[in-house]
């Protein structure tokens, strides 16, 4: 969590300043359609497990709508 892997989507995806993935407000959805971010790779502050697995949870949300809405 103190050094969230992003380099995997470097030139993929949005970044911020911060060299976190870029989410739309308090989802996960990110530059990319149908591509969701959670947890340290989109927290910035706090980076603990709990808040992680909370985003997990907004992220696994986001895409459920994603996939029933583009079926």
């Amino acid at each position: 969590g103190n050094d969230p892997r992003t380099h995997l989507v470097h030139g993929k995806l949005d970044l911020t300043e911060e060299g976190t993935i870029a989410v739309e407000g308090r989802s996960s959805r990110t530059s990319a359609s149908g591509v969701f971010a959670a947890g340290d790779v989109v927290d910035p502050t706090y980076r603990q497990a709990i808040n992680a697995a909370a985003s997990g949870c907004r992220a696994a949300m986001d895409a459920e709508k994603y996939l029933a809405e583009n079926k």
